[in-house]
């Protein structure tokens, strides 16, 4: 059995049969049809923003008809040969285990970027040969590139979740999980969400270890952060160097410092082998110029700090990329903040106590660990008058 603990709840709590699937009634008829009606069309393309279900539809279809799951990325292919060597025998050989057998092409986005190899022709092709039926994910099936594969599958939008199903899902998983959260702050997470079932779960987990204020103030950070994913997506997925690029940052209310955490948190998750390293080497040439200015105070170095966080990591990509990446919040800056509220609630604890037993603060702090010990007694915990964040970090001490 799989273990769950170290599971992204995302994960740990996709759907595996069709009525958990919220607010996509349409979507599952259609899919339902689609998969009845095989072979008259032999593919379905599933299409909409990130976090809506795409994927998680095309597995509880799969779990409903007992059929065997197939999953191939898209943006895992690099040409016209890659794919016909993968795709191709999987679409014509039966399942191993002897069930029916669904094949995932997910987040077909991805081949759309690569230029000028035959990808997309060739996946085209497959479809025509194909011996079982085909499901497609794509976050935006609309580009002219397209167009011959919107004629070949049936099409089907998936639309953002209305934030109360969002909201009903975590309150669910709080249950679950016995996570305790207030419902204004659940409702915050599920309104800022915009529909995006998994970036509510994500939220959900890394918030639930904080403190109710935290909480709200950090689902008040969405917008923010919306608009350093967005940032991301450019630098990370683009290669022009016009205009738009390097004004890239313009619109990202962030220090600096916490923007060398978000670049540098998510380089592996872009690049990989030569063009990380290319990116890594931008990114220290970036951090030498940091240094230069905190020394020297040469601000204007700043535009080539920009630069190179921007336009420079975006030119080591030889070709654009497509498809949905789920770049990630910095752990570092996570790591800090927690250690920052544990040390204000044990300097908090030791102010209490040195008010009482007329010592200095200083010297409270220096002796914690026996101070600990003292204030195991519940008496002096109400003594002191500790609040409940303060006993609940003497317990976990």
């Amino acid at each position: 059995m799989m273990n769950l603990k170290n599971v992204p709840w995302c994960e740990k709590y996709r759907v595996h049969e069709l009525a958990d699937i919220k607010g996509q009634e349409l979507a599952v008829d259609k899919i339902k049809f689609f998969l009845k009606s095989f072979p008259k069309k032999k593919a379905i393309c599933l299409h909409g923003p990130p976090g809506v279900g795409k994927t998680s539809l095309a597995y509880a279809v799969a779990g409903e008809m007992g059929a065997e799951i197939l999953e191939l990325n898209a943006s895992d292919f690099r040409n016209k040969a890659k794919i016909g060597e993968i795709v191709g025998p999987a679409s014509r050989q039966a399942s191993l285990f002897g069930k029916g057998k669904i094949i995932l092409i997910d987040e077909v986005d991805g081949i759309s970027a690569m230029k000028d190899r035959g990808g997309l022709a060739e996946l085209l092709g497959l479809l025509e040969k194909s011996a079982f039926p085909i499901v497609i994910t794509a976050n935006d099936i609309w580009n002219k590139k397209f167009s011959m594969l919107r004629k070949k599958a049936e099409v089907v939008a998936m639309t953002g979740v209305e934030h109360k199903e969002i909201l009903k899902i975590l309150m669910e998983v709080c249950e679950s999980e016995n996570c305790v959260v207030s419902g204004d702050v659940l409702r915050g997470i599920a309104i800022r969400a915009r529909g995006d079932i998994r970036a509510a779960l994500n939220d959900l987990e890394v918030l639930s270890k904080m403190d109710s204020e935290s909480l709200m103030q950090e689902v008040g950070d969405r917008d923010r952060e919306k608009s350093v994913f967005d940032a991301l997506k450019k630098v990370f997925q683009g290669t022009g160097i016009d205009d738009e690029m390097l004004r890239v940052y313009d619109d990202v209310n962030m220090p600096i410092d916490d923007l060398f955490l978000w670049v540098e948190e998510n380089l592996a998750v872009a690049y990989q082998g030569e063009e990380l390293c290319l990116a890594l080497d931008r990114l220290s040439l970036a951090d030498v110029y940091r240094g230069r200015i905190r020394r020297q105070r040469h601000y204007r170095f700043m535009v080539y700090e920009y630069f190179l966080l921007g336009a420079g990591i975006a030119s080591v990509k030889k070709y654009e990329r497509g498809g949905w990446v789920q770049y990630k919040k910095p752990s570092r800056i996570l790591k800090i903040w927690l250690q920052n509220q544990r040390a204000a609630k044990k300097k908090s604890i030791c102010e209490k106590y040195a008010k009482v037993a007329h010592v200095s603060v200083k010297g409270a702090m220096k002796d914690f660990l026996l101070l600990r010990l003292i204030l195991g007694d519940g008496k002096v915990r109400k003594e002191l008058d500790l609040s409940g964040d303060e006993i609940l970090y003497l317990d976990k001490v």
